[in-house]
């Protein structure tokens, strides 16, 4: 069945949990979830997130490295008319608590390697109501997990409109603080039909995500896989064992940093031989070396690779 044309960032989450339950969503660190499970625990976070009276107009936020919940709460968020705003991990303590205090969030997720940080600012966090420790595998006591188990699922609800603000992106601040950038449905879904067409995802293929996901590469590439309902791959960091881990695990698309061509050339034959299963290597958000790209030509002559260009306020790519 061909998809209708999506308006709300879950709707082809909900779709593909329809029509392909059982076929594999996204892996990581070891567990996968298939598209009917993902979109499950998608609602369990709405109706855990609404006990909680987040409602239409209200920001939660999630301080973590790459992680499934973060897109879970980003979809179970919008869901309600809230948004998610979300925050550069690698920030000081002073920056994550102007990030958190300027978004308004009353919620706040945090991973349970970075929840030092939070402490140590948790006083000046006036406006946050509750907060929710997420631990990298989902052991037993992650907070995380058990709040989902424990919560009733939830539908979108009818009064929240392809308008509402579903992501807070924060800037880079090169000149003063960091922006916040309120990004809509419409905003994520309009980004992800007009520039994903360029990755040329078929059936077969996997999505690497491995671009951080407080960064909008991160947080608008995510959706193209969700949209085309090719599963996903997800690393927890960029590093080189991570990414050879998600190609092994069938990864054949990518969207990166220059660098990390760099790094993989210097790595050796069996990295460079491992790399060339990439059908597509898509860079940006960095300047990337003549040099270093002819050799990377050279070194995966079947690889295709896509330059992209973008910046936050337009959800991500402007030209490819």
């Amino acid at each position: 069945m061909t998809p209708t044309r999506p308006a709300f960032v879950d709707d082809r989450l909900a779709h593909w949990a329809r029509e392909t339950p059982d076929a594999e969503a996204m892996t990581y660190l070891g567990r996968t979830w298939t598209w009917s499970q993902w979109d499950e625990r998608v609602r369990r976070a709405a109706g855990a997130l609404a006990a909680l009276g987040i409602g239409r107009g209200d920001v939660v936020a999630f301080l973590d490295k790459n992680h499934p919940a973060c897109v879970e709460i980003s979809m179970a968020a919008a869901s309600l008319g809230a948004a998610n705003a979300i925050v550069n991990w690698r920030s000081a303590g002073d920056e994550v608590d102007y990030a958190v205090n300027d978004s308004g969030a009353r919620v706040l997720f945090v991973g349970t390697e970075l929840m030092p940080t939070i402490e140590a600012i948790r006083d000046g966090l006036t406006r946050v109501e509750k907060l929710i420790s997420v631990t990298p595998d989902g052991a037993e006591g992650d907070e995380y997990e058990a709040w989902l188990a424990s919560s009733v699922p939830l539908a979108r609800r009818d009064e929240v409109t392809p308008d509402d603000v579903c992501l807070v992106m924060y800037s880079s601040g090169t000149t003063g603080r960091p922006k916040g950038v309120m990004l809509t449905h419409t905003n994520m879904v309009e980004h992800t039909i007009n520039a994903h067409d360029e990755w040329g995802f078929e059936p077969g293929d996997k999505s690497m995500v491995a671009m951080p996901l407080f960064h909008v590469g991160g947080s608008s590439y995510v959706l193209f896989g969700i949209h085309d309902g090719i599963p996903l791959v997800m690393t927890r960091d960029p590093d080189g064992a991570s990414l050879a881990g998600a190609i092994m695990a069938g990864a054949n698309r990518t969207f990166l940093v220059p660098a990390v061509l760099a790094q993989v050339l210097q790595s050796g034959d069996d990295a460079v031989k491992l790399f060339a299963r990439l059908r597509t290597y898509t860079y940006g958000a960095a300047p990337m070396p003549p040099p270093l790209l002819r050799a990377a030509m050279q070194a995966w002559p079947d690889t295709d690779f896509i330059q992209v260009y973008g910046l936050t306020e337009v959800a991500g790519v402007a030209t490819t």
